[in-house]
């Protein structure tokens, strides 16, 4: 059995901050606030959020409304400092989990419809995620959202997101036609367009690692 909190631990912590939740809501809301970036299961959630009861980190009351019960949690002093504590601390490298692109690593050794229609689906999922982020924002331009007081730091990662769902949408269209063009997906090696890709990919990262380069000497 697990002892030690995970960042997924602190993140509910971070939630119970907020305020208190029900087991449902809470779910909910991670769901809502984090499945962009730290996306997790019902199921992860409600194990989770069991051992910050565990831990001392969160408490939990359970009300009987007629048959059913309702368990509602809330953050702990402990609970508080040991979020405090970890706030301060560095965080993880980031790190990408696509299966569109893990699909398009080993294309060759499957068929070139089965690549096109991955980056395609990848497309499409992209594309729904970022149209129900822009309406969920547009509900905080409206003066709405469940936390307006809270709006500067979701802004900042709607920001992120947005370039990033659009960096991706972009990639799908310049991989989908690179794909279309190719004879096979065995054995093209080097192409012009790779070539390409690849020494503007070079040249951004060097003009990057200079200015990078010059703003720590000043």
């Amino acid at each position: 059995m697990r002892t030690e909190p995970t960042t997924s631990s602190y993140a509910l912590l971070g939630l119970l901050a907020i305020r208190p939740w029900t087991a449902y809501d809470l779910t909910r809301q991670a769901q809502r606030s984090m499945r962009l970036f730290w996306p997790r299961s019902e199921a992860h959630i409600y194990g989770e959020v069991k051992r910050l009861v565990r831990w001392e980190y969160a408490t939990g009351t359970t009300e009987r409304t007629g048959n059913r019960e309702r368990t509602s949690y809330a953050i702990t002093p402990a609970g508080r400092r040991a979020l405090r504590n970890w706030l301060a601390t560095p965080p993880a490298a980031p790190q990408l989990e696509i299966e569109g692109l893990l699909r398009l690593l080993f294309a060759d050794q499957g068929e070139k419809a089965d690549a096109v229609q991955a980056i395609r689906a990848t497309r499409a999922a992209v594309a729904e995620t970022y149209a129900n982020g822009a309406a969920q924002m547009r509900a905080y331009l409206d003066g709405g959202g469940p936390f307006p007081e809270r709006a500067h730091l979701v802004g900042l990662l709607a920001r992120f997101y947005a370039d990033f769902a659009e960096t991706m949408l972009d990639w799908c269209d310049v991989a989908e036609a690179e794909i279309e063009g190719w004879p096979d997906v065995r054995d093209a090696g080097l192409t012009g367009d790779s070539r390409r890709a690849l020494t503007a990919m070079v040249e951004r990262y060097e003009r990057r690692a200079a200015a990078l380069s010059e703003h720590t000497a000043e």
